[in-house]
């Protein structure tokens, strides 16, 4: 222990340098506390607001890719009704008939259509549980299409016109009708990319 003696009533000079010592030192440790605690706390708010935005970015890249997939596969549904629609048409029954299509060639051509309504149908199951009927009822329709325009193609009209032109109005009738769902669904489709634009808008404005 250290021994200063008291001169008239003052402490010592070298009691207060080694108190003004003693001082000085507890307040660099409390400030080097203090910076230190400050430092960790300026750190951990860093390293939050770093995880956010790292956050962020992964969900906005997620949602910009769901998005794309699903506009890709909306675009995809589209040009397959356009193609169906145009398919089962009365101007295309007229170039083939006018073609002397040949029934394997016709085959061909409904097989590929089957497929590509196939995919259609694929599509709705998987994104669009309530475009899958109406997918259902133009698959349905082509199918009926198909068999009446075979039949035109089929018969000649020359032997037996009464058969070729009823056939031919079941052709007509058939196609108004694919034609007509064919538009409400890609009402439908449109409606919902507008969704995806509007949606995305609003998430990332």
């Amino acid at each position: 222990m250290l021994d200063f003696p008291l001169s008239d009533g003052y402490l010592p000079k070298e009691m207060y340098i080694f108190l003004g010592a003693v001082i000085g030192a507890v307040a660099a440790y409390i400030t080097t506390k203090i910076t230190v605690r400050n430092q960790v706390r300026i750190a951990e708010i860093n390293a939050q607001k770093d995880v956010v935005l790292q956050s962020d970015r992964l969900l906005h890249e997620r949602v910009m890719a769901e998005v794309a997939l699903e506009r890709k596969e909306l675009r995809k549904m589209h040009v397959i009704l356009s193609r169906v629609s145009l398919e089962t048409s009365l101007t295309m029954s007229y170039i083939q008939s006018d073609n002397n299509m040949r029934l394997h060639e016709f085959r061909e051509r409904y097989m590929e259509s089957c497929h590509r309504l196939h995919e259609a149908k694929a599509i709705s199951d998987i994104y669009y549980p309530e475009m899958s009927d109406s997918v259902c009822k133009i698959y349905g329709q082509t199918n009926v299409f198909w068999g009446d325009q075979e039949s035109v193609l089929r018969t000649d009209i020359k032997d037996n016109r009464d058969v070729w032109e009823c056939s031919l109005s079941k052709v007509i009738q058939t196609g108004n009708e694919i034609s007509s769902y064919s538009r409400a669904l890609q009402e439908k489709i449109s409606n919902r990319g507008e969704e995806l634009k509007n949606t995305l808008g609003k998430r990332f404005d």
